[in-house]
Parts: C-alpha cells; sequence; structure tokens
C-alpha cells in the first residue's frame, strides 16, 4: 500500500528523510564529541561504536518504509523503493567499512572521529542522490558524497595518499563542472530542475533544441562517468585505490559506484526516458571498450589495489550492459528485470569487494606490502583467509555457485533478450580474461612457497567478521539468488 504525502511538515520530513537525519545528526554528535573528549579516551573506537548504532537507527527506519512512496514539497525529493533498497545498499556497506576500519585507525593516522563522520556524511550523499528527482538535490547529493570521499582519501599521511586524494579531487572538480554546465543547459531548455518536468519538457522541445540537449546530455555522462571510472574518465582510480586507506578504497569500489549508478538511473531511465533508447549506440560502446580495457590493464598490474582498482572498471562495463539492453526494454523487453538484476549486480559486487579488501588489509599488515608477492604462500600462513580470498576471486571472474556468476548471468540474460548477443559474448570473452590475474593470484596463495618462516596470520575479529559477512553473501546470493531477484521486480521503482 502507497502513501503519497506531499509538503514540508516535520512530520512529513522525518518520514522522507528520517535515515539520513539520523545519519547527519549522528555526523554532527561525533564532531562535538571530537572537541570536548579529554585526551585520554580513545576517540576512533567512540567514533565507530557511535557510527554502528547511527546506522543501525537508519537501517531500521530504511526497513520501516518499504511499501511506501512519500515526496517533499514539489516532487523534488522522493521516497519509494527504488531509493530504499539502494539505501539499505550504502547502509550496509558503510557498516562493512567501520567494521573494517577498526584496526586501521593506528594505522593511518587517524586518532579524532573524522573519519567515522566523514563516511557518515559521505553515505547520505549518497542517500540523497538514490532519492533525488530533481538536479539541484541531485547535484547537492553528489557534492556530499564527493567532497566528503575526497578527504577520506587523503586522511593517510605519506605521499600516495596525498597524490591520490590531489588528483581525485582535481578530475572530481572537473567532473562536477560538467554535470552543473550540463544541467544548465536542460534548465535553459526546459525552464525546470524537476526530471518528471524536464523530461516532459524535452520530449515536447525535442525537434527544436535538439543539439542543445545532446550537448547538455553529454556534459552530465561525462561528469557521471568520472564518478563511476568508465573508460575512458578511468585514469584516476588506480591512483587514488593505491594510495586511499583500504577500507576507503573499499567503499569507493562499492559505495561510491553503487550511488553513481543510482544516480543515472534516476536521470536517464526516469527523467529522461523518453530519448533513452535513442542512446543505445552510446551505451553499448562504452560498456564494451570498459569491459575490454579494465581486464586487459589488470593484467599487467603488480600492486593489487591497483589490480582490483582494474578490476573494478571492469566490473563498471559489466554494470553498464544493462543501459544498452535497457534501450532495447522499450522495445519489448522487461524495464523492471534490467534494473533488478544491474541492482542485484551491484550488491554481488559490494560484498566481494568488501570481502577482497578485508583480505587485503590483513595481508598488507603483516607483508608489510601490497604487491601480488605479499600473497605468495597465504595458505600456509592462513588458509581460512587463503580460502575467502579464493571465494572472492572466482566470485569476481564468474565461477558458478557465487553471486558472480549469478549477476553476470542475468545481465547476460537481459542482453540476449534484447538482441545484444555480441555484447553478452563480449562479457563471456572479457570474464574470461580476468581469470589471467585472479588465478594468478590464486596460485600464488596455493602454489607457491611463502617468503621467510611461514608462521601463522592473526585476523582481527572485527575484520574476521568482515570476511564472514562477505562469505555467506557471496556465495548464498550465488546458491539461491531467488530470494533477492523474486522480491525485487515487485518493488516500487520509481514511485508509481
Amino acid at each position: 500500500m502507497s502513501t503519497i504525502l506531499q509538503g514540508l511538515t516535520w512530520s512529513q520530513v522525518w518520514w522522507v528523510m528520517g535515515p539520513e537525519i539520523v545519519l547527519i545528526a549522528g555526523g554532527f554528535v561525533l564532531m562535538l564529541l571530537d572537541a570536548i573528549l579529554p585526551p585520554g579516551v580513545k576517540r576512533a573506537i567512540v567514533a565507530n561504536g557511535l557510527g554502528v548504532v547511527a546506522l543501525a537507527w537508519a537501517g531500521v527506519l530504511v526497513l520501516r518504509r518499504f511499501g511506501q512512496t512519500a515526496s517533499l514539497g514539489p516532487g523534488s525529493y522522493v521516497l519509494d523503493d527504488y531509493a530504499l533498497v539502494f539505501k539499505l545498499l550504502f547502509i550496509g556497506i558503510t557498516f562493512l567499512i567501520l567494521l573494517l576500519s577498526v584496526d586501521e585507525h593506528g594505522q593511518i593516522d587517524v586518532a579524532r572521529g573524522e573519519y567515522t563522520y566523514l563516511l557518515l556524511f559521505a553515505t547520505v550523499g549518497a542517500m540523497v542522490m538514490a532519492s533525488s528527482v530533481d538536479l539541484v538535490t541531485l547535484f547537492v547529493g553528489l557534492e556530499i558524497l564527493s567532497v566528503s570521499s575526497y578527504i577520506l582519501v587523503g586522511v593517510r599521511k605519506t605521499s600516495k595518499s596525498a597524490e591520490g586524494a590531489m588528483k581525485y579531487l582535481v578530475l572530481g572538480a572537473i567532473a562536477t563542472a560538467c554535470v552543473l554546465f550540463g544541467m544548465s543547459y536542460i534548465y535553459g531548455v526546459t525552464g525546470t530542475t524537476n526530471l518528471a518536468e524536464a523530461g516532459y519538457a524535452l520530449y515536447l522541445a525535442w525537434d527544436s533544441y535538439r543539439a542543445i540537449v545532446v550537448i547538455g546530455m553529454l556534459l552530465m555522462l561525462v561528469g557521471f562517468s568520472v564518478k563511476i571510472s568508465v573508460v575512458p574518465f578511468h585514469m584516476w582510480a588506480p591512483d587514488v585505490y593505491e594510495g586511499a586507506p583500504t577500507p576507503i578504497t573499499a567503499f569507493l569500489a562499492a559505495a561510491s559506484k553503487a550511488a553513481g549508478f543510482a544516480m543515472l538511473i534516476r536521470v536517464f531511465l526516469y527523467g529522461f526516458a523518453s530519448h533513452f533508447p535513442e542512446w543505445g549506440g552510446l551505451w553499448i560502446g562504452i560498456a564494451a571498450v570498459t569491459m575490454v580495457v579494465g581486464n586487459l590493464l589488470a593484467i599487467v598490474q603488480r600492486n593489487v589495489k591497483r589490480m582490483l582498482a582494474y578490476s573494478s572498471i571492469g566490473q563498471a562495463g559489466y554494470l553498464l550492459v544493462p543501459f544498452a539492453a535497457l534501450t532495447g526494454a522499450y522495445h519489448g523487453g522487461n524495464l523492471l528485470q534490467g534494473v533488478s538484476a544491474l541492482y542485484f549486480y551491484l550488491a554481488a559486487y559490494a560484498l566481494m569487494t568488501a570481502g577482497a579488501f578485508a583480505v587485503l588489509t590483513v595481508v598488507a599488515h603483516h607483508a608489510r606490502s601490497e604487491d601480488v608477492d605479499a600473497f605468495t604462500g597465504l595458505f600456509r600462513r592462513s588458509p581460512l583467509l587463503a580460502g575467502a580470498m579464493t571465494v572472492f576471486l572466482t566470485a569476481m571472474a564468474g565461477m558458478p555457485l557465487t553471486s558472480g556468476f549469478t549477476g553476470k548471468f542475468f545481465i547476460a540474460l537481459g542482453a540476449i533478450n534484447t538482441g545484444y548477443y555480441w555484447l553478452a559474448g563480449l562479457m563471456f570473452l572479457t570474464s574470461v580474461m580476468a581469470f589471467a590475474y585472479y588465478f594468478g593470484l590464486i596460485r600464488r596463495m596455493y602454489l607457491q612457497e611463502p617468503y621467510g618462516p611461514p608462521e601463522l596470520w592473526g585476523t582481527p575479529a572485527t575484520v574476521a567478521l568482515v570476511v564472514a559477512i562477505a562469505l555467506v553473501g557471496t556465495i548464498g546470493l550465488g546458491v539461491a539468488p531467488g530470494v533477492m531477484m523474486h522480491s525485487l521486480p515487485s518493488l516500487n521503482w520509481f514511485g508509481q
């Protein structure tokens, strides 16, 4: 049952933005405590504890709102099941990142609470992007996420961290300028920033203002492409992933990428749906080039973070395949199944990524290196970590009985159902290509002797918990994907 609310009373604002308000309040409480707590208090532990509480509260509020539809004001900010499933994903990812960060605080020289409250603010930005149906509120959410991420990337006091943060800031600022410039063209033609109203106005004005509208959309697409790191706007990702603290790298690879795709769906499938099918060739080209380039460049990487960065670029190509297929969905395909397949793979990718970076955190700490050689003989040092990493890597490669295989299968099936057989074939070929670097790392873990004495490596309890959750999710979604896939198409995707 849906309840449509419009207005700006406190009760309505709380109903629509309750999860965001909780996280914002939690962030400001942490800022205050950071200033008043005495020097002897371990701020990192207090911050992480309060952060987990705020995320749990926000998660409960999200779950209570499923099946409801509401909007603020004239419809610039909406609450629907589409936004809620993404908000639940963002909250879950941030929860795992906070658990993963417990032992990282001393390592990255973060003694105060800004690490945690910046993560909370970044999560709020992602949630705003999922609920925005107005270009202005969409831009606000994008900038909250981006600015918080810039700082988090540079929080570690090393030259690589500073270099990565600077590159991220400069390219992010250029992307922001492109997005704003494109939005200005759309606003100039339509006279509104509301996506639904702008989409209808563009439908009426398409013949008269086609060139201006195309330029505006292309500029917005360029800015969005930088955020999700697709080719040719991907070159920032390897340096940023390598320089950032490992938990923040996991956050960028999972939450930030998911927020970017949530934004793409809102803009191009909700706002500009009337002309979306005409962009089929562009989506196909970007998806194909991104899959090939990402996986090819990952093969030659020696640093595991850089390898996973290029892998993430390749994964972004897989996630763009549904956009190409959805251009055909307007001509007889199933639109909701396409969006559901994209969300399923986003959730699966978030779990396997969080798990892989959790294992990398332990290995890099003990080996004092993020090079592939650090994984040599891991099975003899920590059989459980080696087994878990094997599951995550094979899931990324798309092996059966893992969520990665199931997610790619649903995406490829959507492409086949809409006639893009060669695109589904390219997915298969690039997945085979990915075996070269994924299984190269697995071979090092099992078939090579470790350097030095093979002492056993311990795993912190919080990191072990992240690995366990990621393992259950990765295997569970691979063995029983129907639990999620049967429920997603029945959700209220666009407030209707």
